[in-house]
């Protein structure tokens, strides 16, 4: 992946493994199904229109996250879960 990107990770069978979140470093495997239930609910959350959201890194950590920054990073796991198929 790019490096202004989000997300950082490989893809590996059929899962995703996230290392990095917005240059925070964790450790975690996404389902391809997992990425479908993620991205509806993404999608659900920019609709709200909220402009501010939290994501816990493991389990303990939550970071900040914009509404651009949610819209972007619903983007990037479309593309992997496309990529997954």
């Amino acid at each position: 992946m790019e490096e202004n990107r989000l997300i950082v990770g490989e893809i590996e069978e059929d899962s995703f493994v996230l290392t990095q979140f917005k240059h925070l470093s964790t450790q975690s495997v996404i389902s391809k199904e997992s990425l479908k239930e993620i991205c509806n609910y993404l999608n659900k959350e920019i609709e709200s229109g909220e402009q501010e959201h939290y994501i816990t890194l493991n389990d303990q950590l939550p970071v900040r996250v914009s509404h651009e920054e949610l819209e972007e990073l619903l983007g990037e796991l479309t593309i992997i879960h496309e990529l997954l198929k």
